[in-house]
């Protein structure tokens, strides 16, 4: 793995043809449950040259844009929502639109936005699962529900991931969900039928490996289990299912600490509080009772 430095940004190649570059995030702030070093990737496939959640960088990153000015790049994807990132130079314009006015190419994303970040300027293809991309990429089904499209790409035997993976202390982690039993973990080990052999994630450290991500399915999701997140949300049906299905009612959050009934107090008394997490309250202070 050769890495080379310039200003604010690191460089890593991975494989030939396949490389990544790290940069903090301009809009990161303290208490933020992300790290503020974020990853982009850039992947050649044929004759297609693809950004992945590109995070563009100052302009005295000279070995970065010495590298796109080599092979400019045909695609960009953003893989989910939240990954609308701006320039690291102008903060009030996406990088997406950055890529596509400097070098003419196309430009992919989710089928939704966050309508507080607001959408890119340039028209956006919506990436469907499954459905192969110039190159040969396949983006996959969301494992979460929120929107995301992680990237397979065969030839370089690598999958990318947005916001679905993280690493948190040196260990490969799955981020929460709501539905993290069912859904996410289900479909995250139907992965495996893949032969990948390298899974790179954008937040915290970015390469990990086949062993890494099978391991990641053993361990909690981070920062909080599914009872965690339905709580505070004020789901009391999730709630009441997760309880039945065995969820485990004195498990406390790693990151905001506290039991799931803690989460749902808080709830109550935050900009997030609804009458329905009185309900939830009740419900967990009765079961928590009972399970002492």
């Amino acid at each position: 793995m050769i890495e080379h430095s310039s200003p604010n940004v690191q460089v890593i190649d991975l494989a030939q043809g396949l490389w990544i570059w790290r940069l903090d995030h301009p809009r990161w702030a303290e208490g933020l449950d992300w790290q503020e070093r974020v990853t982009s990737v850039c992947v050649d496939v044929g004759e297609e040259r693809w950004l992945l959640d590109p995070l563009m960088p100052p302009d005295n990153a000279f070995d970065l844009w010495d590298r796109f000015t080599d092979r400019p790049p045909t695609a960009v994807a953003v893989l989910l929502p939240d990954h609308m990132r701006p320039t690291w130079a102008d903060r009030e314009t996406w990088s997406v639109d950055a890529v596509v006015q400097r070098y003419g190419c196309e430009a992919f994303g989710p089928n939704t936005f966050d309508p507080d970040m607001g959408e890119a300027d340039t028209e956006v293809h919506h990436i469907i699962p499954g459905q192969q991309l110039p190159g040969g990429l396949v983006p996959l089904d969301d494992p979460r529900g929120w929107h995301e499209t992680p990237m397979w790409i065969p030839e370089h035997r690598t999958l990318v991931f947005g916001d679905t993976l993280t690493e948190r202390a040196g260990v490969l982690r799955i981020w929460a969900s709501p539905t993290h039993e069912e859904a996410a973990v289900p479909a995250l080990r139907s992965l495996l039928e893949l032969p990948f052999e390298r899974v790179i994630v954008s937040h915290g450290e970015p390469v990990h490996s086949r062993d890494a991500f099978e391991q990641a399915l053993q361990h909690p999701p981070w920062p909080a289990s599914s009872l965690h997140l339905a709580a505070w949300r004020g789901d009391l049906d999730q709630v009441k299912n997760l309880v039945k299905r065995g969820a485990d009612l004195m498990a406390r959050a790693e990151s905001v600490p506290g039991t799931p009934l803690d989460w749902a107090r808080k709830a109550s008394l935050s900009d997030a509080g609804q009458p329905s997490h009185d309900d939830v309250i009740s419900y967990l202070e009765a079961r928590s009772a009972q399970a002492r």
